[in-house]
């Protein structure tokens, strides 16, 4: 049949045919210029956030290119919520201002234009970022005039009366006498210059500072202290040292021993795979600084990082748009110090945790994603191994024991997916399941405990992943508590420790090998809800996020190395 020329036949005949043919000829040529209009319209593309740290009611400016000259429909995006109308002041081709409303988030900032999104960058919100203190040209010393007390146990309340301690705390801190390697009380005579030349500070992470005004400053007495003087420290200027006194009931803790560690590692990312340009943020977490770790350096990190101390974690993203394209590498290398905790408890003097701090008690006694000791099981056990004993530090030491006795711990680590309540059941477990089953039982029992998550570094300065504990005793402030080497995990000891006593030592006291990268677990959010993350569960750092990824991110791969020491002093 010739349908080319039955075609022409009723196309000749029929006018509803011809115009049949020019509404599909017009649709597909509108269809044409449609797609084309699409592909060649321009996409926004952000260059700078100014500023990149910001807090609610600041205003910011979005510097770039193609965000069409009226805002329209266009819309700027934080952290995968859209700002409201009222939160833009301008809109301009090249430049956006607006104000940032009070719900702000962290994240990914997107500005959109007609269906196109641009490339993310990265907004972190003042409140969550550590920043130096500015210096100022006019100051007023802080003075402190008077205290509720000058003589008080690690954990007690300290209030701070006097003047220009400003409205409220900022950068500043309160800060006590320390005693590292015996400087204070090895000291022939005491002069202020050596009660000041080693300090410990009120610690945000232990919710030491409860109030603070322009008169008066109520502040815990924190882990580490020691007698000597205790002063205020504004940033700008500080305060004439007070005298004050650490009181022992509880016992003594020492630092000694301290070693400077060179410590790198690297995160490589490569085979990426995307559907569109895609951002992937690597958070690489930073050793904590602490009374036994009391000093950090950064010595280099390559390439410059999008944040160097944010949540703990240095942010490093990239950006890729095609696939397959070089791997990329991020190192980093600090400086750590590591001092050696040495410590006598005296049992009887331990204080009641009805009289400490209720927000540090709370937060490491309750359960948590990785820490079941609400499991009907964990507080079965606890319950059995401590009976009727009431003293923390004993319970803790009965904890300790019972594990020692009825478990053996493995040399190799066991698969992430395993559960450590396993432990339980077969008596044999690696070194995280020896911390977290230590930790559930202490929190079982009414103790608040950590878990500690770093390395162990050898004789040899070889270095493995490790987990160990600290619980914290009211008067006495947190003991470091090793079940895996007090159970003889297989370790290369250094020439100070061949003959030591394994069992005894590592409760209560630590060496100056373990380097901690994380106390407790770190919950982080991610940047956008739609992101996709990773995490490493049984790593030198105990966090709930190291990779994020865009959702136009189809795959990738990564690998991260175990920090090495690449020298000691």
């Amino acid at each position: 049949m010739d349908y080319s020329g039955k075609f022409s036949y009723l196309f000749r005949k029929y006018t509803q045919v011809r115009v049949a043919c020019f509404l599909a000829v017009a649709a597909i040529a509108i269809s044409i210029v449609v797609i084309v209009g699409l592909k060649n319209k321009p996409v926004p593309e952000i260059d700078a956030i100014v500023p990149p740290v910001g807090s609610p009611g600041d205003v910011i400016v979005i510097k770039g290119k193609n965000f069409g000259e009226v805002r329209d429909m266009s819309y700027v995006e934080f952290a995968g919520s859209k700002l409201t109308a009222s939160s833009y002041i301008s809109w301009q081709d090249d430049t956006i201002k607006l104000v940032l409303p009070s719900n702000i988030q962290d994240g990914l900032v997107v500005v959109g234009v007609n269906n196109q999104r641009s490339k993310p960058a990265l907004f972190a919100n003042e409140v969550d970022i550590p920043v130096p203190v500015t210096k100022s040209i006019q100051t007023t010393k802080p003075v402190i005039s008077s205290m509720s007390s000058s003589k008080l146990g690690v954990g007690s309340l300290l209030t701070i009366y006097g003047n220009n301690f400003g409205a409220s705390r900022g950068q500043s801190k309160v800060c006590f006498t320390s005693d590292y390697d015996k400087a204070v009380s090895g000291a022939s005579f005491l002069t202020t210059s050596i009660k000041t030349a080693n300090i410990v500070c009120a610690s945000d992470f232990d919710d030491d500072y409860e109030y603070w005004n322009n008169n008066e400053i109520r502040v815990r007495v924190p882990d580490g202290a020691y007698s000597g003087v205790v002063f205020v420290d504004t940033g700008h200027e500080k305060s004439d040292a007070v005298e004050f006194t650490v009181t022992d009931s509880a016992g003594t803790k020492s630092y000694n021993a301290k070693k400077v560690y060179l410590v790198q590692y690297s995160a490589d990312i490569s085979d990426v795979v995307t559907t569109d340009i895609s951002t992937i943020t690597l958070r690489c977490p930073i050793p904590v600084t602490s009374p036994s770790q009391p000093t950090l350096e950064f010595t280099e990190i390559n390439p410059a990082p999008v944040l160097q101390n944010y949540q703990n974690c240095i942010i490093h993203q990239i950006t890729k748009n095609r696939n397959n394209m070089p791997k990329s590498v991020f190192r980093q290398s600090f400086a750590v110090s590591v001092c050696e905790i040495s410590t006598d408890v005296k049992p009887a003097g331990i204080g009641s945790y009805k009289n400490m701090n209720q927000v540090l008690y709370e937060k490491y006694t309750k359960a948590d994603s990785i820490v079941a000791s609400d499991s009907e099981k964990i507080i079965e056990l606890a319950n059995e191994i401590v009976g009727k004993e009431t003293n923390a530090y004993k319970k803790a030491q009965l904890i300790y024991n019972y594990m020692l006795e009825k478990y053996s711990v493995l040399n190799k680590v066991r698969n992430n997916d395993e559960d450590p309540l396993d432990l339980l059941k077969k008596s044999k477990g690696d070194a995280y399941d020896y911390a977290v089953i230590f930790a559930a039982l202490a929190r079982a029992a009414g103790i608040p405990a950590l878990i500690d998550s770093g390395i162990l570094i050898g004789q040899d300065l070889t270095t493995q992943a490790h987990w160990w504990n600290e619980i914290y005793l009211y008067g006495f402030g947190w003991l470091p508590i090793d079940v895996a080497l007090g159970d003889g995990l297989d370790y290369k000891l250094w020439n100070e420790k061949t003959d030591l006593d394994a069992q005894t030592y590592y409760f209560g006291n630590m060496d100056s090998h373990h380097i901690v990268f994380s106390r407790g677990y770190n919950d982080i959010k991610p940047f956008a809800q739609d992101n996709k993350t990773v995490k490493y569960p049984k790593s030198f750092a105990l966090q709930s996020i190291w990779e994020e990824a865009s959702s136009n991110t189809a795959k990738y791969s990564s690998y991260w190395s175990v920090p090495s020491i690449k020298g000691v002093y």
